[in-house]
């Protein structure tokens, strides 16, 4: 599988994020600088921008793995004032946490991370891996084990915005995000990698 199509969902949560911040400031910790985490980073920069953002700050800690690290990226932009936080690894659950503590609007990726924080979680970009998996399967039973391209997509359904009901965002912002998801489809806006 593959999934640079990650700057497609943060591209939506950037934009959703534009629409509910106060002061424009946002803070992103991020794991190592490559492949999808850049990818979804872009994303959410641009998107944010393109909704008025006007300060999107990136922390990336070197590693995956390091919740504590990832934890004090989040506490570190306490300190600027961001009104949004958003990340991508598995570490990010400190980062969650510091938003959840702090009352700062999240938004995940890879997963629905509202599980995390019921309250504070607004949107998570979701792979759904299950769309390209029999695809997988049926290749791997007809020899082919390699080599081919399968893509995440908002078109294709294996990447999905998951607007989180209990946070309670404005009809006008869920309509707008599947307004810029229809967009992104149709091949109107285009998200850096």
């Amino acid at each position: 599988a593959y999934y640079p199509e990650a700057q497609e969902g943060g591209y939506v949560n950037g934009w959703i994020a534009g629409a509910i911040t106060d002061g424009g400031s946002m803070g992103v910790v991020g794991p190592v600088e490559a492949g999808d985490a850049v990818a979804y980073i872009n994303g959410f920069a641009a998107g944010a921008e393109a909704n008025g953002a006007s300060n999107v700050a990136v922390t990336y800690t070197g590693s995956f793995s390091d919740v504590a690290l990832a934890t004090e990226a989040a506490e570190a932009f306490l300190i600027t004032d961001v009104d949004v936080l958003t990340g991508t690894s598995q570490s990010t659950v400190g980062a969650v946490n510091v938003a959840a503590e702090n009352e700062i609007p999240w938004f995940g990726t890879q997963s629905n991370q509202e599980p995390w924080s019921t309250d504070q979680v607004v949107a998570s970009q979701v792979y759904h891996w299950e769309i390209v998996l029999d695809d997988m399967f049926e290749m791997i039973e007809a020899g082919t084990l390699g080599g081919e391209v399968m893509p995440l997509t908002l078109e294709n359904g294996g990447l999905v915005i998951e607007i989180n009901g209990c946070y309670g965002l404005d009809s006008d912002v869920v309509s707008g995000a599947a307004s810029v998801i229809e967009q992104i489809i149709a091949g109107d806006i285009t998200p850096p990698a």
